[in-house]
């Protein structure tokens, strides 16, 4: 039995199955990105999957399954820029989960009859179901734990994670007297490289890196710091350019934050990656 296929049909049909996946996977995963980068990693999905059709490659499932991730792989880092191997493996391995169980999920509330129309209202369905799902969790998690999702910029990077509220966090520069929050220096790594986390973790051996322009816009310096059952102890602090604190009822910006890096270890959990001043949400 043959039959014809259309190669704008499935352009069309992928371009949009693939936008609508990557926005779902950017909410699952808070990843950073824009509808514009999503499209474009769509229409490469789109003209892969035309593509792949015109390979015989039906007696190599090795082939066909390798080709398929690398594909995902290629469009996610082009939507969200994804770097980290580990995170690029979750999100891949998630796209395909999001995709297996979308499809079926559609295929069965249709009946077996998914046309257009079904196509566009279940997708759309979805993915406002999931954005949905997504900030009621963020929600509840703020409200009980004092957990909220926060981004961190430096030169046009970003990094998202959680922030917990500490009220015990009262940490300030001494010297301009701004609010100082704790990070864990694997949070900054994608923002500025591990190579120049690791420098400023050994920067006290080496102040001459101090003359380095990429570690003197970070402005770093030692600070006093005590915690409780410590002695009293000095904690490196870097100013990065921005950072967002999405709490239930509304988005607090903070231009030239200043985050104490956690070197040794402290007392951040594992739902979180950085203690929050408790002047931020004053």
């Amino acid at each position: 039995m043959s039959g014809e296929i259309y190669i704008d049909v499935v352009f069309a049909a992928n371009l949009l199955m693939d936008y609508i996946l990557l926005r779902i996977l950017g909410s699952i995963l808070r990843l950073k990105g824009n509808g514009r980068r999503c499209f474009a990693a769509a229409v490469t999905g789109a003209l892969f999957s035309c593509f792949i059709l015109c390979i015989p490659i039906e007696e190599s499932p090795l082939i066909f399954v390798l080709l398929h991730g690398a594909c995902a792989a290629g469009m996610i880092r082009i939507a969200y820029g994804i770097k980290k191997s580990g995170l690029l493996l979750k999100a891949v391995t998630m796209l395909y989960l999001t995709a297996f169980l979308a499809g079926g999920f559609w295929e069965a509330a249709a009946g077996g009859r998914l046309n257009w129309r079904t196509f566009f209202l279940f997708a759309f369905g979805t993915y406002m179901g999931i954005s949905a799902a997504v900030c009621f969790a963020d929600s509840v998690r703020a409200r009980r734990k004092n957990i909220y999702p926060i981004t961190l910029s430096w030169q046009g990077k970003v990094q998202n994670a959680y922030g917990f509220y500490d009220t015990g966090n009262v940490l300030s520069d001494p010297l301009s007297g701004e609010p100082v929050s704790i990070a864990e220096p694997e949070l900054l790594e994608t923002i500025l490289s591990g190579e120049l986390v690791d420098k400023l973790k050994h920067l006290k051996e080496n102040p001459g890196e101090l003359k380095s322009t990429e570690i003197a816009a970070l402005r770093p310096r030692y600070l006093s710091c005590r915690t409780v059952g410590s002695a009293e102890c000095l904690i490196l602090a870097v100013t990065l350019e921005n950072l967002c604190i999405y709490t239930p009822r509304e988005v607090v910006r903070i231009s030239g934050p200043v985050f104490a890096l956690a070197f040794e270890p402290s007392a951040l959990g594992k739902e979180y990656k950085v203690l929050l001043n408790s002047r931020l949400l004053q």
